[in-house]
């Protein structure tokens, strides 16, 4: 697995800082998307980074870096999170006592005018944070909004580099780690009332009525399934939040076996307060949410991989917590319909990536249409790995990982200027910044066992 990591770093510097197509650029930017269309049906444009993507890429090379030892792996990934300080962070450092907060989307490629009335001369620059909605626009004055599920990557990540850097760079990043627990903690404050309390919500803002910016910031929006990850509430040992996670997605689980018949993955949202409710029913599981791609597998295999590796990191250190014995059902759950659909479909060459309400989860044919994403091969690859690490079923496990492995190498490309990438179609040049980082992570967690 060192060799396919080798193949796909040598393809991501490749395409660093060139002119043209680029999947990084100069300043170490991580673009969402390295084609020439707009993001999500053009909510942002062609050349945005976000802090998805630039976290798991940099994420990606920290694992590359442990896994392989080799030092150009960790020299990236410093300048990768130079870039993430610099531009998502508004250039502030983590301080010990400190909020530290980031916003969610940042301009990464040429200048472009604002499209809100009456500011429509506006230019917002290279490297500049803005925002989407309602049209993209310059944000306000100190404003800033996080999605959710990016500040379980933070501290991750954070976490991450701490353990392989010494020194200061080590404090760095143990400040780090802390100055997001402050904000992650704010999930549990004590006046709230609410469901599922230790689950994170759709966002962190300071985003107020009418474009205005709040005095202080707050969660809101539905829970996704997709943005949940206990590991935090591990780090902080706070294994009664991690719990009340778990049961969410323990719901979660069984909300979709009542709609679809099959039990493993997860019905996507929950809406516990009155924010971006539209047309969904409060407080019960659904199919409609603020982003409403809720159907998207990678939804689906995000939580499947973050509860193995909760699960397999409280085993590691010996705790024993209901919060683990719930990890242990919401993995095996998932890994055992995931392990029935692989035997059911032993010629596939992916994983279901749509899992729509009231019907089967659908794959993409390999000379059809369909989200032929890779990306969320290496998930599920990296989630059974975990599962394996934490003492699931080994005949399960084993079978269930080499199928992954042999259907994720498959789709790297040997030769011609996307050699070492993994896509379906070389010529249109599409390939995520996130798929990369997400498949460099789950490499190395393989090749690491």
């Amino acid at each position: 697995m060192t060799t396919a990591l080798g193949k796909l770093d040598t393809f991501i510097q490749h395409w660093t800082g060139r002119t043209g197509d680029y999947i990084i650029t100069p300043e170490a930017l991580v673009c969402n998307n390295m084609d020439e269309e707009s993001g999500r049906g053009g909510y942002y444009q062609c050349r945005a980074s976000t802090s998805e993507s630039q976290v798991m890429m940099l994420r990606g090379y920290l694992r590359a870096y442990q896994t392989t030892k080799e030092i150009h792996y960790l020299t990236f990934a410093r300048t990768l999170a130079d870039a993430l300080v610099k531009y998502f962070f508004f250039g502030t450092l983590p301080a010990a006592a400190s909020h530290w907060r980031s916003h969610w989307i940042v301009n990464g490629g040429a200048a472009f005018n604002s499209k809100e009335k009456g500011h429509e001369s506006e230019h917002i620059a290279y490297g500049e944070a803005y925002e989407c909605w309602p049209t993209w626009r310059k944000l306000r004055p100190n404003e800033f909004a996080t999605a959710g599920d990016s500040m379980h990557w933070f501290i991750e990540t954070f976490d991450l580099f701490s353990r392989l850097e010494t020194g200061e760079l080590k404090t760095k990043w143990l400040n780090a780690k802390n100055s997001m627990f402050r904000e992650f903690q704010l999930i549990n404050a004590p006046q709230k009332k609410i469901v599922y309390k230790g689950a994170i919500p759709f966002e962190y803002s300071n985003k107020g009525p009418n474009l205005s910016v709040l005095a202080t910031p707050i969660f809101r929006g539905p829970y996704y399934a997709g943005y949940q990850n206990p590991l935090p509430w591990h780090y902080m040992k706070d294994y009664s939040a991690a719990a009340n996670m778990l049961q969410f997605l323990i719901d979660a689980q069984a909300a979709y076996t009542k709609s679809t018949g099959i039990t493993g993955p997860f019905a996507p949202v929950y809406h516990y307060d009155d924010s971006f409710l539209g047309k969904a029913v409060k407080n019960s599981f659904t199919w409609e949410g603020p982003d409403p791609n809720t159907f998207w597998g990678g939804f689906q295999y995000r939580p499947f991989a973050a509860v193995a590796d909760f699960w397999q990191q409280c085993m590691n250190s010996k705790i024993s917590t209901p919060a683990v014995t719930s990890a242990s059902k919401v993995s095996t759950t998932f890994l055992g319909w995931l392990d029935g659909w692989l035997k059911a479909h032993p010629s596939d060459s992916y994983v279901p990536t749509e899992f729509r309400e009231k019907s089967a989860p659908a794959a993409p044919a390999a000379n059809g249409n369909g989200d032929k994403d890779p990306h969320m091969i290496g998930l599920a690859l990296k989630g059974a790995v975990l599962c394996k690490k934490a003492g699931a079923n080994p005949e399960m496990v084993a079978r269930v990982i080499t199928r992954l492995l042999a259907m994720l190498t498959s789709h790297q490309i040997a030769s011609g200027e996307m050699a070492g990438s993994f896509t379906h179609d070389p010529y249109s040049h599409i390939f995520n910044g996130f798929w990369a980082g997400e498949i460099m992570d789950a490499l190395g967690t393989h090749a690491i066992g």
